[in-house]
């Protein structure tokens, strides 16, 4: 038997919990479309390069969401789930992070000192009376 193929890029990288979590089944149909919209955004940002680029690419997502607008529950559903097993195959193994998000280049660069240390201010009163 030949060996197993390797998965797709976007399989082989974890999605993070930020991005995984708001796909949950109980949530209402317009609340997972509209979370599927912006995480396609959000991936399409990943992959593009320049902001053209993601302009074409974003044009394009939402020409497919508008092009399925009013089709039944059922179909939504369908959609709503082909659409989040599309949006896991193109995820980017390494994708953008704002700078002042967690797991951002600034993230906690200057972290405030503890409190103890911030509210004294002033020398000890021992220091000051000598």
């Amino acid at each position: 038997p030949s060996p197993p193929l390797p998965p797709p890029m976007g399989a082989a990288a974890s999605m993070p919990a930020a991005r995984n979590g708001p796909f949950a089944p109980s949530l209402s149909h317009t609340t997972r479309v509209v979370r599927l919209y912006r995480t396609s955004l959000r991936t399409a940002r990943d992959w593009a390069v320049d902001i053209e680029l993601w302009i074409v690419e974003a044009t394009k997502i939402r020409a497919q969401f508008d092009k399925n607008r009013d089709v039944g529950p059922a179909r939504a559903r369908q959609l709503v789930d082909e659409g989040l097993a599309k949006l896991i195959d193109y995820r980017h193994p390494d994708p953008y992070i704002p700078n002042y998000l967690k797991g951002g280049s600034k993230y906690q660069r200057n972290v405030p000192p503890p409190p103890e240390l911030a509210n004294s201010s002033h020398p000890p009163d021992e220091f000051l009376m000598k």
